[in-house]
């Protein structure tokens, strides 16, 4: 396997799209070349010329060597590793020119400052000047080839980028127009149906496909806000919690007739969200009355406020949520033994969250239930 392995980067690197690579490798190999003629023949045999020296004269000498041997290795070893990567040939040239702009940049820095040093009558010998040159080059090409890399890879990262909001954008746009349009058209048949149908076993049916396609319906809302927020579609924007909360509260009062839920806001904070912050909380109301097992579902939304923190708890009276749920409610598909749907209402809103800088967790109430902990940063 490894053998194989080995085999094919050999062969992508002697790839006819792969000559920046060989350019690069070919820098690596030409510097080991120099660095040889210069310790043999410049040095005058430099084995022998150690000899008689003290030990900080055999250490830098040491510490020569193995600069020259490194810069060489690296660059014959940086050639081949791009081109048995997944860099296209276009962008293999890009890390190529900086490899190249590196080397002869550094070069002529140290070049113009021998050459001012000789004009100033300091004398430079002949093999300090050689040496001077060769680690120039090597650490000029080193720093070239990082600095391309990272450009290359940044390019890359940024255009992967913007094809995966192009493509979340278009699910999105699919969500809206189809899948959406599509579930009320089946929504609204339904209650037609059932209408007009007596039969206990069908209106058993009916009842069951209209609980099925507002699961999907709320799946599909669930996405798109997903959707819009990860492509950045939405802007961030100071927005104030307490009139987004007591909008939710209400609107949450109206669907629950049957459940009491309060809302407490001694003063108001500002955070940095979007207009998706309201799903955000109607997710977590929503899921504290519907597995709510208490006789009187009650819940409490209550704002707090510290010098730069502003928190919104949303504590419920039903059954709690396991210690080793807590967490993993919050991935995505996870939903525990009893719950209903796809599992991603609350990944929508530990992601909706973290966008706007702050933090999510669930904690035990007392005497029961459970409270979901929201932290934002304020900005006002």
């Amino acid at each position: 396997m490894s053998t194989s392995i080995g085999t094919d980067r050999l062969q992508a690197w002697f790839g006819e799209q792969h000559w920046a690579a060989w350019v690069i490798s070919g820098v690596g190999l030409a510097l080991a070349g120099l660095s040889l003629w210069y310790l043999i023949v410049v040095k005058a045999l430099y084995l022998g010329s150690v000899v008689g020296t003290g030990p900080l004269e055999l250490i830098l000498k040491i510490i020569e060597v193995l600069l020259l041997a490194s810069f060489s290795l690296v660059l014959v070893y940086g050639g081949y590793w791009l081109a048995s990567g997944a860099f296209e040939g276009r962008r293999l040239w890009w890390a190529g020119l900086w490899t190249m702009l590196g080397l002869a940049g550094v070069v002529a820095i140290v070049a113009f400052v021998t050459a001012f040093q000789v004009s100033q009558g300091e004398p430079i010998s002949e093999p300090t000047l050689i040496q001077e040159m060769l680690l120039a080059a090597g650490g000029g090409g080193i720093a070239g080839l990082l600095i391309g890399v990272s450009t290359v890879r940044e390019t890359v990262e940024a255009e992967d980028a913007k094809h995966q909001r192009d493509t979340l954008l278009f699910v999105n746009e699919l969500l809206r127009h189809n899948v959406l349009n599509g579930m009320q058209v089946i929504m609204a048949n339904t209650d037609r149906l059932s209408e007009q149908v007596d039969d206990p076993e069908v209106q058993r049916l009916l009842d069951a496909n209209e609980n099925r396609a507002e699961t999907v319906v709320d799946l599909i809302q669930n996405v798109r806000a997903l959707v819009r927020s990860v492509s950045g579609e939405v802007e961030l924007l100071p927005l104030a919690l307490t009139p987004v909360l007591s909008d939710e509260v209400e609107a949450v009062r109206q669907a629950y007739p049957a459940a009491t839920v309060e809302f407490e806001a001694y003063s108001d904070v500002t955070v940095r969200a979007d207009e998706l912050l309201p799903a955000v909380f109607e997710n977590v109301i929503r899921n504290a009355i519907d597995h709510n097992d208490a006789d009187d579902p009650h819940v409490t939304v209550r704002v707090e406020t510290s010098q730069d923190r502003g928190f919104v708890r949303v504590a419920d009276n039903g059954p709690g949520i396991p210690d080793e749920w807590k967490t993993e409610y919050f991935n995505a598909g996870e939903q525990g033994p009893e719950s209903i749907g796809q599992g991603l209402g609350l990944y929508l809103v530990d992601t909706l969250v973290e966008r706007y800088g702050g933090e999510v967790h669930i904690e035990d109430n007392d005497p029961r239930g459970s409270v979901v902990v929201f932290e934002f940063e304020r900005v006002a």
